[in-house]
């Protein structure tokens, strides 16, 4: 626990904002999701995290990281598949916030010849989706709140809104989805009063798309066609947008 805390501390005071710890394995082609560190383990760098007023993301493909991460305190949980229901229960309660990122695994596979996957790490990847999907569902019931997050790697960027479409078949309304990128994602990293809404005092990121997101959450997958960063306009294609752009 000590070397955990040490660097932790190292992290920290070298200006990091976040904690960012593995709990178990799992990454690219491998979705094995063994735990990697002990509950006493995690706690003690969620403690340092905290302590120092920082937040923890915990990564865990697996449902016992996942378990020892929500005991420990972590902010957030990333990725993981077949959590327990007492877990999900905890999590709604305490307000951790869930980051599924059903969608990255999808990136993996539909570059599978540029990463030289074989059918067997397909077939793992695509098994792995399915879970992740079936947890997200089981945590959509249980109110566990959850942020769109895309594990963005390689050419993914700019992908990122494609999780959006998993929330929606998961059970929430396009207008929960579009919440956790915007409202839940500013919560989740503390960034409310500046993030996640449009009023006086928040930065002016703004995107207007074609058609309407609260009936069809495509729009803001495929149809973007303005955006402001900043107060400042870095992508305009309105001339050749329909009636519907809103």
């Amino acid at each position: 626990m000590e070397a955990v805390q040490r660097v932790a501390r190292q992290q920290i005071a070298a200006g990091a904002d976040w904690i960012k710890m593995y709990g178990s394995t799992g990454s690219d082609k491998d979705v094995t999701g063994f735990q990697t560190f002990t509950y006493a383990e995690m706690q003690a760098a969620a403690d340092v995290a905290h302590f120092a007023g920082k937040r923890i993301a915990i990564h865990s493909y697996g449902p016992d990281g996942a378990r020892d991460a929500v005991r420990a305190g972590t902010n957030t949980v990333e990725h993981a598949i077949d959590i327990d229901d007492a877990t999900l229960a905890t999590m709604a309660k305490k307000g951790i916030i869930y980051v599924p990122t059903v969608e990255h695994n999808k990136y993996y596979i539909a570059h599978r010849a540029e990463f030289g996957y074989d059918t067997t790490v397909v077939r793992a990847l695509n098994g792995y989706v399915a879970q992740n999907f079936a947890t997200l569902k089981r945590a959509v019931k249980a109110r566990v709140k959850i942020a769109m997050g895309s594990d963005a790697v390689f050419t993914g960027f700019g992908e990122n809104t494609r999780e959006l479409a998993w929330f929606v078949k998961a059970g929430m309304t396009p207008a929960q989805a579009l919440q956790t990128a915007t409202t839940t994602g500013a919560e989740m990293l503390g960034q409310e009063k500046n993030l996640g809404a449009i009023a006086p005092g928040y930065l002016a990121d703004l995107v207007a798309v074609e058609g309407d997101p609260l009936r069809d959450i495509s729009a803001v997958i495929d149809h973007v066609k303005w955006v402001m960063k900043a107060g400042k306009v870095g992508v305009d294609k309105t001339q050749n947008a329909a009636p519907g752009l809103r």
